[in-house]
């Protein structure tokens, strides 16, 4: 399974906020839905206010007139029907002024007004469906590509048909014709923009004489959407940045404490378990900083109980010497004294359980007293090599009757620490080996192995049960099955281990290869130049 930091997680998290882009465009769509409406009621309105302006005026639609707003981009200023009628009625050449005043106040628009008669023809003509070109040129900036992406850009570059002296037959003026005000949209004939027409009727009498047809393109609507939409994404994109960075520094100084406690912690316990010493404080008013001083206190209390038990030994040793001596004492006086035979056996049962019972305190206070002499020894640099041969010749002559096979280093082994307390963990290496060994010769090697000294010692006997190799060194435990006769507490490797770590280097016991005993490894680290 992936693992995901702290950082990572919050990173994670604010990919929620990517929604707020999502948002952003159906906002812009919202918004353009509405401005749509509007322009479409505006339109209406505009063509409303119009139409009503020309209602009951017959004499506007008496004659064939075509008549051409002062700015209404018409390609002619006059009479496009004067070939097939060069002479005006006078009721038209009164009509031309008053329909001229009336749509010149509407050429500020930005709509196109058209009026219609019922043959479809163009009466007056004012405004156009192209803006500005100060109004039609969009605001650039980098992020357009992206903009374009999600919505359109509007485009003024497209074919108008306002050139043209009729109109097309189309639904909202059929609709308007019949008396019905009525909008639609339609697209360019080049489909490069949109354009919303409302027409509305122009009554004389009860009859409908013609149409006021408003136009307009959606291009001012969509740049208007995507005004706000290029607003809201560069608020949105903004606050992603920011809020990326400070969650990261956030997050990076979080990681930093967590992490900076769980070494505090790692360093105030040392591998066998021992408290090294107080974790610092924090005075953090925060989850964390509970969580250190909890720490804190939590291994405050593992050093007053690991210390209660390293003196518990210590103290038993000294608690049961005088009743022990007593006990002796007395067995001792009962042995001088003249008694049956039978009572003489159960006097030599007790001798025995009295001197397993006086190896027992003695080796539990051979730890307590190694551990008082690590902290007093001075580290010095010796040839670990000689040490080891040394001691090998005195273990021929202590176990008489378990041959040992030797196998020296090809050069000297300098090593910085205290000799005599090496000599005692190899003691207790090959005393477990011998106590363990069913047949065959303990076999002691030291080697060179890189920047470290191998000292390994064999023995041919039980092998270990699976997965038991750390649990053989610590205290109180053995793994292998004993003979009853010789107390084995297995506090032997326990000391090998401390010895081991003290030095810097490190113990493990492991099966032999060929299954027939077990091989325990101690690895000391030598002595650089600068300390010798």
């Amino acid at each position: 399974m992936t693992r995901l930091g702290i950082r990572a997680q919050l990173l994670l998290v604010l990919t929620v906020f990517l929604a707020l882009p999502w948002l952003g465009v159906e906002y812009a769509r919202e918004l353009e839905r509405l401005l749509r409406d509007a322009q479409d009621r505006t339109l209406s309105g505009t063509a409303q206010a119009v139409a009503i302006a020309l209602h009951d005026r017959p004499r506007l639609f008496d004659a064939p007139v075509r008549l051409v707003a002062p700015k209404g981009g018409a390609p002619q200023d006059l009479v496009d029907a004067a070939a097939a009628r060069p002479v005006l009625s006078a009721g038209a050449a009164a009509a031309a002024p008053e329909l001229e005043q009336i749509l010149q106040g509407l050429t500020r628009t930005t709509a196109r007004i058209r009026v219609v008669d019922r043959d479809l023809g163009v009466l007056a003509h004012a405004g156009s469906l192209r803006r500005a070109a100060d109004d039609a040129q969009p605001s650039r900036s980098l992020l357009d590509p992206v903009y374009a992406l999600f919505l359109p850009r509007p485009n003024e570059d497209f074919v108008d048909d306002e050139g043209s002296g009729s109109v097309p037959a189309r639904r909202e003026i059929l609709a308007a014709l019949d008396g019905i005000p009525a909008t639609d949209r339609r697209k360019t004939p080049d489909a490069r923009a949109v354009v919303v027409a409302a027409a509305h009727p122009i009554w004389v009498g009860d009859r409908v004489r013609g149409v006021v047809l408003v136009e307009e393109t959606t291009n001012a609507v969509l740049a208007e959407r995507n005004r706000a939409f290029e607003r809201l994404f560069n608020i949105v994109v903004a606050i992603l940045v920011v809020g990326s960075a400070a969650l990261t520094l956030y997050a990076t100084w979080l990681s930093s404490r967590i992490r900076r406690l769980a070494r505090d912690a790692e360093a105030a316990i040392d591998r066998d378990g021992r408290v090294r010493g107080p974790l610092p404080g924090s005075g953090a008013r925060d989850e964390i900083g509970d969580l250190a001083r909890s720490y804190s206190g939590v291994l405050a209390r593992l050093a007053g109980y690991a210390t209660y038990q390293e003196q518990l030994a210590a103290r038993l040793s000294h608690e049961l010497r005088t009743p022990l001596a007593v006990v002796r004492s007395s067995l001792d006086n009962l042995s001088a004294s003249p008694l049956p035979q039978e009572s003489r056996t159960y006097i030599d049962r007790a001798q025995d359980g009295l001197d397993r019972l006086a190896a027992i305190l003695a080796r539990m206070s051979e730890a307590a007293r190694l551990e008082e002499a690590l902290g007093d020894a001075d580290r010095v640099s010796f040839d670990l090599a000689e040490v080891v041969a040394g001691c090998v010749e005195g273990y021929r002559g202590a176990y008489p009757q378990r041959p040992f096979a030797y196998s020296p280093p090809a050069e000297p082994l300098p090593v910085r620490g205290a000799p005599e307390i090496v000599a005692q963990m190899l003691d207790k290496l090959v005393e477990n080996a011998v106590d363990f060994a069913t047949g065959g010769a303990v076999g002691i090697s030291l080697a060179r192995e890189g920047d470290r000294a191998r000292l390994a010692v064999t023995n041919e006997g039980p092998p270990l049960p699976e997965g038991a190799g750390e649990r053989l060194f610590e205290p109180m435990m053995s793994v292998r099955p004993q003979d009853g006769r010789t107390p084995h507490l297995g506090l032997g490797l326990a000391i090998v281990r401390i010895v081991a770590t003290r030095h810097g280097g490190e113990a493990t016991a492991a099966n032999r290869a060929d299954g027939r005993g077990v091989v325990v490894t101690v690895r000391l680290p030598l002595a650089s130049g600068a300390e010798l």
